[in-house]
C-alpha cells in the first residue's frame, strides 16, 4: 500500500490509568490526535472514548480540547473501558463519522468459573443507535481505512506470531461474543490499532489495547503500510498478566524492530513497565492523562 506522510502529529493522552496534576485517571483509555494531514491540512482524530465519561469530560475540559474541531473518532476495538462516551463526544463535535470494527457493537461478556456473566461490551446508551442520534456516521469495516488523509487504521490484524493471545484469563474463565445471535469465544477481531507516517520523523501506530498481540500490530503496520521499521508505539498493550516467557519473546521481538519511542500505558501492567523501562531505556515514555507527545520533538521528563 502506497500512503502519503503527514506534515505533523500531536498526540494528547485524555484518559488513562494514571493521572497527572489536574487530570483524573481512569481503568480506560482515549487519545486525541492533532496534526497536519497529507494535503496540509489541519486534523483532529479521537482514538477511543473511554470508561467513564465525567472523568473524560473533566479532563477534555481541563486539557482545553475544544471537541468541535473533531473530524472524526476511531474506536479501536468493542470493550467498555473503551467505548464510554463516544455518542457524548459525537454530539460534542456537531456529528462526525465513527470508524470502527463489524464487531464492536456486539453483545460481549465475561464468564467467571461458576458460569457466571458480566457484560464487557459498549455501554448501555453508546450503541449504534445513540451514535446516529447523536448526529454519527458509523463507518464498519474489517479493511484499513484512511480516516484522514495520511492517518489509516490497521484494519483487522493478521494474527502470525505463535505465543501471543488476545487475553489472559483463569482456568476456567472465558469471554463471549454474540454473534448472529450465537454465543462463541471472543478473540476480539474487532482489535484494531491507527498509523500515520510523519514526515521527516518515520511512522507511528497507536494502540488501544493491542489484544490482536502487539507484536501481530507492529508486524501488521509494517505490511500494510510498506514499511521497513517504526518509529513509535504509543498506547495500550495488554501485557498486564502475562507470564515472564511471554514478556520475554514480546521484548525480543520489540528489540528487533528497533523503535525509536515506546509509551505504553493503560492496560500494560506494573511489571511490563518496569521491564519495558529497563529494556527500552532510551526510547521509554511514561504515559499518564494530560501527556503530550509530539512526533520529532525531544520530551522533557520521559520518566519521573
Amino acid at each position: 500500500m502506497k500512503t502519503n506522510s503527514i506534515q505533523a502529529l500531536r498526540i494528547i493522552t485524555l484518559t488513562e490509568n494514571l493521572a497527572w496534576k489536574a487530570c483524573l485517571g481512569q481503568a480506560g483509555l482515549s487519545f486525541l490526535l492533532e496534526l497536519v494531514d497529507a494535503r496540509g491540512e489541519d486534523k483532529t482524530v479521537v482514538f477511543d472514548t473511554g470508561r467513564n465519561k465525567e472523568a473524560l469530560m473533566h479532563n477534555i475540559k481541563q486539557l482545553k480540547v475544544d471537541l468541535r474541531d473533531i473530524d472524526c473518532i476511531v474506536l479501536s476495538h468493542g470493550h467498555h473501558d473503551h467505548t464510554a462516551a463516544t455518542a457524548e463526544v459525537v454530539e460534542a463535535a456537531g456529528g462526525t463519522k465513527v470508524y470502527a470494527h463489524p464487531h464492536t457493537f456486539l453483545p460481549r461478556f465475561h464468564e467467571n468459573k461458576a458460569g457466571k456473566k458480566r457484560p464487557i461490551g459498549v455501554p448501555e446508551g453508546e450503541g449504534l443507535g445513540a451514535i446516529e442520534r447523536a448526529g454519527g456516521e458509523v463507518v464498519l469495516i474489517t479493511e484499513p481505512a484512511e480516516v484522514v488523509p495520511g492517518v489509516w487504521t490497521t484494519g483487522q490484524v493478521d494474527r502470525v506470531t505463535q505465543f501471543e493471545s488476545a487475553i489472559p484469563l483463569p482456568e476456567g474463565e472465558k469471554v463471549i461474543i454474540a454473534v448472529d445471535g450465537e454465543e462463541i469465544a471472543d478473540q476480539i477481531l474487532d482489535d484494531q490499532a491507527l498509523w500515520a507516517d510523519v514526515n521527516s520523523v518515520g511512522p507511528f501506530v497507536v494502540t488501544g489495547c493491542a489484544h490482536a498481540g502487539l507484536v501481530n500490530t507492529l508486524l501488521h503496520t509494517q505490511r500494510v503500510g510498506g514499511f521497513k521499521q517504526l518509529h513509535a508505539l504509543v498506547g495500550g498493550t495488554h501485557l498486564q498478566g502475562r507470564s515472564d516467557d511471554y514478556l520475554t519473546q514480546t521484548f525480543r521481538a520489540l528489540k528487533q524492530s528497533r523503535l525509536s519511542l515506546i509509551s505504553p500505558c493503560h492496560c500494560t501492567g506494573f511489571k511490563a513497565m518496569a521491564r519495558l523501562w529497563q529494556a527500552f531505556p532510551d526510547a521509554f515514555v511514561l504515559n499518564f492523562c494530560g501527556r503530550l507527545i509530539e512526533a520529532g520533538k525531544e520530551l522533557e521528563m520521559r520518566v519521573f
